[in-house]
């Protein structure tokens, strides 16, 4: 018996909902098939809103319970501040590497790169705080991007999530900065 033969009661099970904006979402909770709560889909709105039914990053991390989507908000918010720490962390680990070459600077008070002309630049570039520093680069840079893509799901609670995290982490690393070193931002 063919599921789709069955008349039902006419409703087309397949066409997108209206909004009371006049903007069409998918159901979230019947596409004319019988699937499992783990197929369920929530609606991606364009717009701020303050639902707890999100597809966070991956479809494998759709929360639709209010349990599981607090949950994901907590995280969210940990590895908001986390990522904070790791900029911090960053600019340490520069300072401490480079932390004679800045004094030989100071007192000499030259503006000269001391580091640009004492070494090759092979291994400038493959010495292991470069390295290092390479490595955390791209965990910064992964993280800043995820927390963007989190924020344009417009979802009220995650942006908070995420924009309080920051905050949180800035209050807490924030004020251990030790000199001005630009380490790159991407998404904020």
């Amino acid at each position: 018996m063919n599921h789709d033969d069955h008349d039902h009661h006419g409703h087309d099970h397949h066409a997108p909902l209206m909004t009371s904006t006049g903007a069409s979402v998918i159901s979230p909770l019947h596409d004319g098939h019988n699937h499992g709560d783990e197929d369920m889909e929530c609606p991606m709105q364009m717009i701020f809103h303050t639902g707890h039914c999100e597809a966070i990053l991956f479809k494998s991390w759709t929360v639709s319970e209010v349990g599981g989507f607090v949950g994901a908000a907590i995280l969210i918010f940990v590895v908001a501040v986390l990522y904070e720490g790791l900029k911090y962390l960053r600019e340490k680990l520069y300072y401490d590497a480079h932390q004679i070459e800045f004094a030989q600077q100071d007192k000499d008070g030259s503006t000269q790169n001391l580091r640009n002309t004492s070494k090759p630049i092979r291994q400038q570039i493959f010495n292991k705080a470069h390295l290092i520093q390479t490595f955390l680069h791209l965990i910064q840079v992964s993280v800043s991007y995820a927390l963007m893509l989190i924020v344009m799901t417009y979802n009220v609670w995650l942006f908070l999530a995420v924009v309080l995290g920051a905050c949180m982490g800035y209050l807490f690393f924030g004020w251990i900065r030790n000199r001005s070193v630009d380490i790159t931002e991407h998404c904020h």
